[in-house]
C-alpha cells in the first residue's frame, strides 16, 4: 500500500454520502463519526485532507494533515470491511508512509476495537457516545424526566423563542453566533475542536440532501440564539452533529436538544456523541436519558510494531 495508499483516491466531499451512509450501513456502524457529512466537514484542506479509497476489496478513509515532521497519514476509522489477517500485513507500509513515525487510528468503534492485533496496537478510551429514543425524550414521562420538563417550562415561561428549520440564508447569522460561542465559550477549552467542521458544515449546507444534513434555528429576540445540524445515518438511526446556543440564555440549550430530538422522533435512535469528559455537557446530557452508551476509542500503532 505504502505511497500508493492516496493513489487513485478521491478527496472526500458531500457527493459521496449516499456511498458512505450505505458502506456504513451495511457494516452496522452506529458510532457517531459514521455520520457521512460530518467526514465531508472534517476534511479542511491543506492542513487537514480526507480521502476515499478502494482497496483490496475494502473502504479506506486517509486523512492527511501537515505536521511540523512532514506530511502525516493516519486513518479515520479502520476500513471496511475489516479486512482481518491481511490487515496486519499493511501496517509496516503505513508506517513507512510517515517515515517510520506512528500513525493513528483517530475513530474505532467496539467491534473493531476487538478485531485490532493487541500486540501492535495501543487503544485508548475516547468516550461514550449517548443514545437516545427521540420519541420518548419529546414525551418526558414520569420522574426521571421531571428536571427536564422544570427546566423547559421555566424557560418557555421566561423567553419566546421560535424553533424553525434553517434556511439558507440564516448561515450569516449562524455564523455571527458561531464565533460569539466561540469568544465566550469556545477558547475556554482548547480541545473544542469543532470549530472547524462547524464552519465547514454551515458553508456547505447546500450541497447535502435535507434527509442527510437537516440544520434547525431558534430565534430570540428577532436574532438567532441558537442552531443544530443532524440527519440520517442509517434506518432508525439519525446523527445529532452539531449544536450551538447562545451561552447567555439560560435554558436555551435544553430546549434546542428538545426541540430537535422532536424533530428526529420518526428515527428510533439518535446519536448525540459523547461529553469530551466534562462535567456540565455530561449532566446536561443526562437530563435526557440515554438508553445507551457507545464506547468509542483512539488507536496507534506501537513503535516497536514496524517489522
Amino acid at each position: 500500500m505504502a505511497d500508493d495508499l492516496l493513489f487513485g483516491s478521491e478527496p472526500l466531499t458531500p457527493a459521496h454520502t449516499d456511498r458512505l451512509r450505505r458502506a456504513f450501513s451495511d457494516a452496522s456502524k452506529r458510532a457517531w463519526c459514521y455520520y457521512a457529512p460530518f467526514l465531508c466537514c472534517y476534511s479542511l484542506p491543506p492542513g487537514r485532507e480526507v480521502f476515499l479509497v478502494e482497496r483490496g476489496g475494502a473502504l479506506w478513509l486517509p486523512v492527511r494533515r501537515t505536521a511540523s515532521e512532514g506530511p502525516q497519514i493516519d486513518l479515520l476509522v479502520p476500513p471496511l470491511p475489516f479486512p482481518g489477517d491481511a490487515f496486519d500485513s499493511i501496517l509496516d507500509d503505513l508506517m513507512a508512509v510517515n517515515g517510520g513515525r506512528p500513525f493513528r487510528i483517530l475513530w474505532v468503534d467496539e467491534e473493531d476495537a476487538r478485531r485490532l492485533p493487541a500486540d501492535r496496537f495501543t487503544l485508548r478510551l475516547k468516550d461514550a457516545e449517548y443514545l437516545y429514543d427521540p420519541a420518548r425524550v419529546v414525551a418526558a414521562p414520569g420522574r426521571p424526566y421531571r428536571d427536564l420538563r422544570k427546566r423547559l417550562r421555566r424557560f418557555q415561561r421566561r423567553v419566546c423563542a421560535h424553533f424553525r428549520e434553517m434556511e439558507e440564508g440564516d448561515i450569516p447569522a449562524c455564523e455571527d453566533l458561531l464565533r460569539h460561542w466561540r469568544r465566550r465559550q469556545g477558547r475556554r477549552r482548547a480541545f473544542l475542536l469543532d470549530w472547524g467542521y462547524t464552519r465547514a458544515a454551515l458553508a456547505r449546507y447546500g450541497e447535502f440532501s435535507r434527509e442527510d444534513l437537516q440544520g434547525w434555528c431558534v430565534r430570540v429576540e428577532g436574532r438567532v440564539a441558537a442552531f443544530a445540524m443532524g440527519g440520517r445515518m442509517q434506518d432508525g438511526l439519525a446523527s445529532f452533529f452539531i449544536a450551538k446556543t447562545d451561552p447567555e440564555v439560560r435554558g436555551l440549550s435544553e430546549y434546542l436538544r428538545w426541540e430537535v430530538c422532536r424533530s428526529l422522533s420518526d428515527y428510533r435512535l439518535v446519536n448525540d456523541a459523547g461529553d469530551l469528559n466534562l462535567a456540565g455537557l455530561r449532566q446536561h446530557k443526562r437530563k435526557f436519558r440515554p438508553v445507551g452508551r457507545l464506547p468509542v476509542y483512539a488507536a496507534e500503532v506501537r513503535p516497536e510494531a514496524g517489522r
